[in-house]
């Protein structure tokens, strides 16, 4: 499968994470308040320590699951239990063969390729069915799942980022984020994440994720 590029892409990043909006977003999205206020998505990372997750990044748990629900994703306890219970050594399988440490403007693009364990898994995800089924579509869960165990590597893509990045027609979101991820791009996140005072667990993808919802909210 030959994959599109959309080289255009940086372009836009560029001139949404370089206005000054684009902090402003970010402090109102993961600005701490009292219960029932403010973003949900705030807790995304949240859930669970760090330690934790670490030594669970070859396993899905079911702090993953929950933590899905901070981002309006609310799985079925047919897909629950078969993700954490029959389903569980493959996952784990496909993701020991996902670089965990990597971000994702530095790895070959085999690792986010058709083939790659990366890709295998997200197909996965997605051909789970609400009811617990082999077939149906969920690329927005699959996409935050695997956002939850490889936040440097793989990007959020929801229907909002869809709308607002509008990549051309055939074109893959990860191989056009990864060429989009310039030193210039990649700087002004870096700057924006500083200066709002974030933590280590919320990663420039993160970040940009962030960012790019907001600013579809005000689009919309």
């Amino acid at each position: 499968m030959q994959l599109s590029i959309d080289t255009s892409l940086s372009t836009r990043l560029l001139r949404i994470v370089a206005d000054p909006q684009a902090l402003d977003d970010l402090r109102t999205y993961f600005q701490d308040g009292p219960p029932n206020t403010g973003y949900a998505g705030r807790w995304f990372e949240q859930i669970g320590s760090a330690e934790d997750q670490d030594h669970n990044r070859n396993r899905l748990t079911a702090d993953d699951i929950v933590a899905l629900s901070s981002l309006s994703i609310r799985l079925p306890i047919t897909v629950s239990a078969r993700l954490l219970g029959p389903d569980a050594d493959e996952i784990s399988g496909l993701l020991t063969e996902i670089p965990a440490d990597a971000d994702l403007w530095t790895v070959p693009r085999s690792e986010l390729s058709p083939k790659s364990a990366a890709y295998r898994l997200f197909t996965k995800f997605r051909a789970m069915a609400w009811n617990g089924g082999e077939h149906g579509t969920a690329g927005v869960t699959a996409s935050k799942l695997l956002a939850r165990k490889r936040p440097r590597l793989i990007p959020i893509y929801d229907q909002q980022v869809s709308q607002l990045v509008d990549l051309g027609k055939g074109a893959s979101w990860w191989i056009s984020l990864q060429e989009a991820l310039t030193l210039e791009v990649r700087s002004h996140l870096d700057r924006a994440h500083e200066a709002a005072e974030l933590g280590p667990m919320i990663t420039p993808l993160r970040t940009l994720d962030v960012i790019l919802w907001m600013r579809a909210r005000h689009a919309a």
